[in-house]
């Protein structure tokens, strides 16, 4: 290609980078920042394969302080291009700190070489971004994962029709009813379908991206076996789930999933299975236009007595209309009340509360929990996720937050496929609100529940703020208070006091209590050894 030609593209990025960039984008971004930008996108973008993105990553030149890295993208001009890719940068925690959009039609010989720079040409999309460092392996596998994703931006994108057909045709099946209503309400701009698959026995047909392979499928074979035992049961079409598999397509976030029955006659033979996201304006439509949820609204209207024009059937509304749609929708209606009325109390007293639904299948574990506005931290929700992921025994899969004037929602949807139980609600309702409390306040009525509440304050506050930060992270205030009432029945130096346990993953567990200084490791790891024990770890907090 002439050096000529890539001259002209560089010259028109150049000029194109800075139009239509928002201001904060443009911070630090000067005549020569912009010309060494320009020429590296345009040697990216120098020859390409038809159907086949250019990617580009190498340190940020220059003497920059912070030894950032520069990316570059061009691919052919398509939706969910850029939001796409800034989520799969932010799900390897690599910060962006700018991002340009140029779009530049351009024309290209057989061989994909650039031939020149004009509005006859294709558009295609030439995306620079300026991001944190990160290491070697690092690198490797944000470009792999960049790779995947834009195949699967790709894939939905041109199957868009085809996808918008199948989820029509299924509507076809269903009879009229609040089931089919949902369906075709999504299919009016309301979900983002990405793929689809239709499974009779094994994969008949896929669109989008399910036509790409993966290592995590859109729905695992042992719950397509749930779904169709739900059918054959009498569950009502179409079945909403979330996926293990995380979207790569415009937002980083489960699948939707809306599952709809094959039938021959009066069997179910199989599962039509489209996938996708939620829209905005779906996420933020009112109950009361949402099917389904309406229904789900008015029979909890009827129930309560609520009169939807007065305080109570407004609260009730209200309180819907901040829950996920995408959830909720799909919750049995005992579930649906619960998470709703508690939803409601909370509006006019923010405390921390927690609400747990299991999925329709069992495979997921939805953890609802609100604070006051004012107690949310990222520490603090970290530890939430933690205390639910041990007490489940699962993973989160995923979490968000939602903020009001006074209260915040923290949802965690948490893996429950491998041994996941559900866990005891009231239990870990206690600990969220003796967490938020505050860890003396939360000791001392943890304390209470062993001695006398004039005794519990005495011991509280000679004892529960000695405790160091890393065993207030290890450790319930149940377990404080345990200690606190051992350590209050030693007098002199020479007094001792031992507790032997077992920890919440069954592990045996020994304390030593003593005053004046930690227990020579020497003096206690013979003495458990002559019993037939063998010492894996020591702590000493102090």
């Amino acid at each position: 290609m002439a050096k000529t030609t890539l001259k002209s593209l560089s010259d028109a990025l150049a000029v194109r980078l800075t139009k239509g960039a928002l201001p904060g984008e443009l911070q630090g971004f000067g005549k020569t920042e912009r010309a060494d930008a320009a020429a590296f996108v345009a040697a990216t973008a120098e020859r390409r394969t038809t159907g086949v993105p250019n990617i580009a990553l190498e340190p940020l030149p220059g003497t920059d302080p912070r030894r950032r890295m520069r990316l570059a993208i061009v691919n052919d001009d398509m939706p969910f291009l850029v939001d796409s890719i800034a989520a799969t940068i932010g799900s390897h925690d690599i910060a962006i700190d700018r991002i340009i959009h140029p779009v530049v039609c351009v024309s290209r010989d057989s061989d994909g070489a650039l031939v020149s720079v004009d509005d006859k040409g294709s558009p295609e999309s030439m995306i620079y971004i300026e991001l944190e460092r990160a290491d070697a392996r690092e690198r490797r596998d944000l470009i792999a994962a960049l790779e995947r994703n834009l195949a699967d931006v790709r894939a939905a994108v041109g199957d868009w029709q085809a996808l918008q057909d199948a989820m029509a045709a299924d509507i076809a099946t269903l009879p009229a009813g609040e089931g089919a209503a949902l369906l075709f309400w999504l299919l009016d701009q309301k979900f983002t379908l990405l793929g689809h698959e239709l499974w009779i026995g094994r994969s008949e047909t896929a669109l989008g991206i399910a036509r790409n392979p993966r290592a995590v499928p859109i729905l695992a074979e042992a719950s397509r076996t749930l779904a169709m035992e739900w059918f054959a049961k009498g569950g009502q079409a179409p079945l909403l789930l979330k996926s293990n598999l995380i979207s790569g397509v415009h937002r980083h976030v489960p699948l939707d999933l809306a599952v709809v029955p094959v039938r021959d006659k009066d069997q179910i033979v199989g599962l039509s299975i489209h996938a996708g996201l939620w829209t905005s304006s779906a996420l933020n439509a009112a109950p009361q236009d949402v099917p389904v949820l309406r229904e789900r609204l008015a029979a909890l209207e009827a129930k309560f007595g609520f009169d939807p024009k007065g305080h109570t059937g407004k609260a009730l509304t209200h309180a819907l209309a901040g829950l996920p749609h995408d959830l909720v929708i799909a919750f049995t209606p005992d579930a649906l009340e619960d998470v709703a009325l508690t939803a409601m109390s909370l509006a006019d007293r923010p405390r921390p509360k927690l609400r747990l639904v299991r999925s329709v299948l069992g495979r997921h574990l939805f953890a609802f929990v609100w604070l006051p506005r004012d107690d949310l931290t990222t520490a603090r929700r970290t530890a939430i996720g933690d205390m639910l992921a041990e007490a489940a025994k699962a993973s989160v899969l995923n979490w968000s937050i939602e903020v009001d004037d006074t209260i915040a929602l923290i949802r965690f949807t948490l893996d429950l496929r491998e041994g996941g139980v559900l866990p005891d609600t009231d239990a870990l309702d206690t600990r969220i609100a003796r967490m938020v409390r505050g860890w003396v306040p939360a000791v001392e009525a943890a304390l209470v529940e062993q001695t006398d509440a004039a005794r519990a304050a005495r011991l509280a506050l000679k004892h529960a703020a000695n405790f160091p930060a890393g065993y207030r992270n290890a450790n319930t205030a149940e377990e404080a208070a345990r200690d606190i009432v051992r350590l209050a029945r030693l007098e002199t130096a020479a007094d001792r006091s031992v507790r032997m346990y077992r920890d919440e993953r069954g592990a045996a567990r020994l304390k030593i209590y003593r005053l004046g200084g930690a227990l020579a490791l020497s003096d206690a790891v013979p003495v458990l050894e002559n019993f037939g024990f063998r010492v894996i770890e020591e702590l000493r907090p102090r």
